[in-house]
């Protein structure tokens, strides 16, 4: 259930679990279409990820909850002015600092390099994250509240597999990546445990992948039967539905998932003016993966050129942290330093 936050005229709505992240003003602001709500109100646009520890690559947490308390905390060690304080929370409104998304770094890393021969990594910093950080479970991806799996861990750690072994590097961390999805395989049949969206498509989608590409997955038939069922499941769903924000939902999922729903003009009709596809690394590189797209490309390599080896799970995502950012300054209590800030993320986000 998600915990309302009021703030002016506005209503935010902040996950209490993580991928069920649901945002809608209080009204329906006037620039925003009837389909884009109905995909919010169905969670069907992609969630920021939301995180309480760190990821492998021990660079600091940058979620609005870990960062308030952490500069709340300095001050009971040392003395520190409001005005200071106030500056530093005020930088980060303004600014915010992206966790890395090893999911979405695996996909731009399966990116190839245009017409290379033999077919060589485009972005090869990518891949060299993914080999420098991996968990000592073998796998990738934030571990959410102490949880060893969960089902983000578990696409992520899928995703990076793939993407080594497609150039065919990090054999070791290949296999005890493996050995982490056969131990934790029941995480992906709960349906108690909260699934990232898509989840049903997309997972079951690259598991034939890797078994496409001769990876071995440590599991029984019974369970690779009843993750596709899952997957039939969910395309026998929408194929009866009839919502409008349907195809944009399955362009932000199918060429993740490796399922064949929709054809290129089909895709790329949702590419945006910043070359992206719904502003997803993971997106727009699963698509650059079947098809070229130079505005597409040029996206992924000013991200990269952005953030380096790691990418954020969504970019330009700064108005999701922002929001959260306004949450928690609510919550804690001293919202009115920030009434100007507050006033201009919100004009932006419902203008």
């Amino acid at each position: 259930m998600a915990n309302p936050a009021r703030v002016g005229a506005y209503s935010i709505l902040l996950p209490s679990a993580p991928h069920q992240a649901v945002r809608l003003p209080a009204a329906a602001p006037p620039s925003v279409s009837k389909c884009e709500l109905q995909m919010h109100h169905h969670g069907r646009n992609k969630p920021p990820r939301v995180s309480l520890a760190c990821s492998a690559s021990n660079l600091p947490c940058t979620e609005p909850a870990y960062v308030l308390k952490a500069m709340l905390a300095e001050e009971t060690i040392g003395p520190r002015s409001d005005v200071e304080r106030d500056a530093r929370i005020r930088k980060h409104l303004k600014n915010p600092e992206l966790s890395p998304s090893a999911y979405d770094t695996a996909w731009v890393a399966m990116v190839p390099l245009p017409d290379s021969d033999p077919q060589a990594p485009c972005f090869p910093q990518c891949v060299e994250w993914i080999l420098q950080n991996q968990h000592s479970s073998g796998s990738w991806g934030i571990n959410e509240f102490g949880l060893l799996a969960n089902k983000d861990i578990m696409l992520s750690t899928l995703a990076c597999i793939i993407a080594l072994h497609k150039w065919n590097v990090g054999s070791d961390h290949i296999r005890r990546g493996l050995e982490f999805i056969g131990s934790n395989f029941s995480t992906v049949m709960d349906d108690q445990i909260v699934s990232p969206v898509g989840f049903n498509l997309i997972f079951p989608g690259m598991l034939n992948h890797a078994f496409g590409m001769r990876l071995i997955i440590p599991v029984t038939e019974a369970d690779i039967n009843g993750i596709l069922h899952l997957r039939e499941m969910e395309l026998t769903r929408l194929s009866e539905e009839k919502s409008c924000g349907k195809d944009a939902y399955l362009a932000y999922v199918a060429e993740e998932g490796l399922v064949n729903l929709l054809d290129y003009n089909q895709v790329m009709k949702f590419q945006r003016k910043n070359g992206s596809l719904f502003n997803s690394p993971a997106a727009t590189a699963a698509a650059l993966v079947h098809y070229y797209d130079n505005k597409a490309l040029q996206y992924l390599d000013s991200i990269v050129s952005i953030f380096g080896g790691a990418v954020p799970t969504a970019y330009p995502q700064n108005i999701y942290y922002q929001l959260s950012m306004v949450d928690m300054l609510e919550k804690i209590g001293i919202s009115r330093h920030f009434s100007s800030d507050i006033n201009s993320i919100l004009d932006k986000a419902y203008m």
